[in-house]
């Protein structure tokens, strides 16, 4: 089985196991609580697609920065192909946190449907509160990671503009030595110059992914929010089927004790009456 088929497999049986748990829920009449574990769903697809998204824009930059190699200072390409590598290898490592999100919360919802079939529907809340609880915890490691990489990704792009001014200024000075030698005055090297000009335009999409990755934060902030409001619908579940299993029992106890204390009547009636006989 190759890949591509493997990931068309775990596909259809991750639908499967969220299908089943959303019905579950549904016929528990818990419809706010199925809503939420898919909108977790779906902020994971779309912190997914924005790292994609970023992913593909480095790549990009690195191809052409490789057709540039040759019609550009070799030190400048070679120093901006390594930033490049070095943030793509860490967004493919964000992806893969995100990764561990999305499994953890299929695990749950396995989990939570084997729960219900075995000890019922407090097990299941249960269960579905403890992973939240882990999936929470990945969350918040994510959330630290990706701010460690937005904060990698500013330095970088302040670093390209620093190589930008360094050759603007190299080229000010080699050119400004034969200006001066004929007598003329300085002038400054243009933006456009090789080098620069590349500079310039290889750090735009470098500060464009700065601002896809703060709004990766935000939504980060939303999940965990969301996660924190989830769990409390699922505790009040919890304790409503609990509440109602203890009353059914007390019922039960008052229902017994009332049978009993029937029971021992006709005795205590009987006995009185022996007694007043003698």
């Amino acid at each position: 089985m190759n890949t591509a088929e493997q990931n068309t497999k775990k596909g259809m049986e991750e639908s499967d196991v969220i299908k089943q748990f959303m019905e579950l829920l549904s016929q528990q009449n818990m419809g706010e609580q199925s809503q939420g574990f898919m909108e977790m769903f779906r902020y994971v697809a779309g912190m997914q697609l924005q790292l994609s998204v970023v992913a593909d824009e480095l790549q990009g930059m690195r191809e052409q920065l490789a057709q540039l190699q040759e019609s550009q200072p070799k030190t400048v390409t070679e120093r901006l192909m390594d930033k490049a590598a070095q943030l793509q290898e860490k967004v493919t490592s964000l992806s893969e946190r995100l990764s561990e999100v999305k499994d953890r919360l299929m695990q749950t919802a396995a989990q939570a449907v084997s729960a219900f079939k075995e000890k019922g529907k407090e097990a299941m809340c249960t269960v579905v509160q403890k992973g939240l609880s882990g999936i929470k915890s990945v969350l918040a490691g994510y959330q630290e990671k990706l701010q460690e990489v937005k904060t990698d990704y500013e330095k970088t792009a302040n670093q390209i503009d620093s190589i930008g001014d360094e050759l603007k200024q190299i080229g000010n000075s080699v050119s400004n030595v034969g200006r001066l030698i004929a007598g003329k005055g300085t002038k400054e090297v243009s933006d456009e110059s090789p080098g620069v000009a590349l500079t310039r335009i290889i750090n735009k999409p470098i500060k464009d992914v700065v601002a896809r990755l703060q709004k990766n934060i935000d939504t980060v902030d939303r999940a965990l929010e969301k996660l924190d409001k989830l769990s409390a619908r699922f505790m009040v579940e919890k304790e409503v089927e609990k509440g109602g299993r203890s009353s059914v029992k007390d019922k039960l106890s008052q229902m017994k004790a009332k049978v009993e204390q029937q029971g021992k009547a006709p005795d205590k009636a009987a006995a009185k009456s022996k007694a007043e006989c003698l």
